[in-house]
């Protein structure tokens, strides 16, 4: 059942355990008067519990606290996870694949282009007789 806080006229604070049926019906404070029901901020523990400590991945300290989480994940570059953000750094490792592609095919034909013709006719010979060419990065 829920907790309500209420307040009459005469400033008088009290707290009522109310089913919800009984939500909307007037309460009545030790005075007599009617009192309003008052929104207050709820209590929260706002710090880890006792069986929620870990060791830190990065560091490999014992964290107890919001604090030395935040603190420890500022130290090491880190960030929470997202469930989207798989998808981000996946979609940014494409295309940052695609652009070295693409300057590794620009390299290897600028460097074609700049041989000497019987060399490039060589090497087209090679190649249209079955040759196998392979690109190694290094």
């Amino acid at each position: 059942m829920p907790l309500y806080t209420y307040e009459c006229k005469n400033g008088h604070r009290f707290d009522r355990i109310l089913r919800l049926k009984d939500y909307k019906k007037p309460q009545t404070c030790e005075c007599g008067l009617e009192a309003n029901r008052v929104i207050v901020p709820t209590m929260i523990n706002c710090d880890m519990a006792p069986w929620d400590s870990y060791l830190s991945p990065a560091s490999g300290k014992l964290i107890t606290s919001y604090k030395q989480r935040r603190k420890d994940m500022a130290e090491h570059d880190c960030v929470d996870y997202e469930p989207s953000l798989k998808k981000h750094i996946t979609a940014h490792m494409e295309s940052e694949e695609t652009k070295l592609e693409k300057a590794m095919d620009e390299t290897v034909e600028a460097e074609f282009e700049k041989m000497p013709i019987r060399k490039r006719e060589k090497l087209a010979e090679e190649l249209t007789s079955g040759a196998d060419c392979e690109y190694t990065r290094i």
